[in-house]
């Protein structure tokens, strides 16, 4: 049975900046939740404000998904590598 992974998300305090170095690399990346559940449209109707949930709220923040997935080869998966590691 092959893994069906689809996400590889990392954190950094600085994500736009890391998001941007990579896009300057050639490399997409993807933001999946930049609005916590709680603050969406989706659950306005629960009445939730900001501050209600502060580790979602600071995940919203520095999460970062990374391209994974079959087709990505070893070089272009080092390619991903060095331009994290040549971050800051």
């Amino acid at each position: 049975m092959d893994p069906v992974w689809h996400l590889f998300v990392v954190r950094h305090l600085c994500r736009d900046e890391l998001q941007r170095h990579l896009a300057e690399a050639g490399i997409g990346t993807l933001i999946h939740y930049p609005v916590p559940p709680h603050l969406s449209g989706a659950y306005s109707d629960l009445g939730q404000r900001q501050g209600a949930y502060p580790i979602g709220e600071e995940q919203a923040r520095m999460v970062l998904s990374l391209p994974i997935g079959p087709h990505l080869n070893e070089e272009a998966q080092n390619h991903v590598i060095a331009a994290i590691r040549s971050f800051r």
